[in-house]
């Protein structure tokens, strides 16, 4: 935060507090006031105004998908949408009508210090495609919340090493899609929905700036500006066959070129976001429109109040000159 002052005889002194703008490397997340359909469909109106991002996911197997990410707030609730193009359904559930879902998610350095540190967490949404004899008659989707866990749990290592063999160095985000054991999954404080259409999968759902759940959910942001780390994932959940091979997960984080499973672990690689809950408007450097119209229109007054005492001034010199 930036604090200019200016002396006016007027008023006396003014100062004015400015938040600094996020450098060029920092995405700004855009406030959206107009009001949200929560229906899974993100090609609605209400999403023209959010930040956005065009990019590619890429799996471990080669494939890769466009994916169109929309990224806002209203003051009080953080919106994430997400489109991912010609993906189809999930591919373990064709064709035997084992349903296994896609999932969006997105993960929080709140602190931007590159670390990841308790209550930091993730928000999710898993969508579930109903698919029999190549026909798709229903889908439904389930909200997920996620925390980085401070205890070294060897059953949580274990579990996501084993899912997650390519990721490198120690893996403690709980709970996700199968979360273990039971008691650590809390409350989802995350809602919203998901849909199918033409291929291409949509999500869309929302959580609190400031939730009132202070041990596992770590996005507690409240009044000013703050910067904060984020990563973006794309994951299709694997499948163990009777035979017992396994089909694996298949996913990838954004930001990165290609196949990249160690930002899981590695928020120095996250990308930043630059949140400001003081503005009402989209842009940080309206701020600084603001101050220019104050300091130009407290210009004009002092010029205005100086030139009026200026003109009374000689009126009454004149005035003397004319009686003597």
């Amino acid at each position: 935060m930036v604090v200019i002052c200016w002396l006016s005889f007027v008023v006396g002194n003014v100062c004015a507090a400015i938040e600094k703008a996020p450098s060029l490397d920092v995405i700004e997340i855009k406030k959206i006031n107009s009001p949200f359909v929560w229906d899974g469909n993100v090609n609605d109106p209400e999403w023209m105004n959010a930040t956005f991002l065009d990019f590619n996911f890429t799996f471990a197997n080669g494939k890769s998908y466009r994916a169109n990410v929309y990224l806002g707030h209203n003051g009080t609730h953080f919106f994430v949408g997400a489109i991912l193009f010609n993906v189809g359904p999930n591919p373990t559930t064709v064709p035997d009508y084992v349903t296994r879902p896609d999932g969006f998610y997105i993960y929080f350095d709140v602190n931007n210090d590159g670390k990841l540190t308790p209550p930091e967490d993730a928000k999710g949404l898993l969508n579930f495609i109903g698919v029999y004899h190549g026909q798709t008659f229903w889908s439904s989707s389930i909200s997920k919340d996620g925390f980085w866990d401070s205890e070294k749990d060897p059953l949580a290592v274990q579990f996501w090493h084993e899912r997650r063999p390519e990721v490198e160095g120690e893996i403690l985000w709980a709970p996700d899609e199968n979360a273990w054991p039971p008691e650590k999954v809390h409350y989802s404080s995350t809602h919203g929905s998901g849909g199918y259409y033409d291929g291409d999968q949509h999500f869309e759902f929302y959580f609190s700036l400031n939730s009132d759940d202070m041990l596992s959910d770590g996005l507690h942001l409240t009044g000013g500006a703050k910067t904060v780390g984020f990563a973006l994932e794309f994951y299709r959940q694997g499948y163990d066959l009777e035979n017992g091979t396994r089909i694996p997960d298949l996913y990838d984080f954004w930001p990165g070129e290609g196949f990249t499973p160690n930002v899981f672990v590695n928020p120095s690689e996250y990308a930043k976001m630059f949140i400001n809950l003081k503005t009402q408007t989209n842009n940080p450097l309206d701020n600084l429109r603001i101050l220019f119209i104050t300091l130009t229109a407290g210009t004009i007054l002092i010029l205005i109040i100086f030139g009026t005492i200026s003109r009374k001034i000689k009126t009454k010199s004149c005035h003397r000159k004319f009686f003597k």
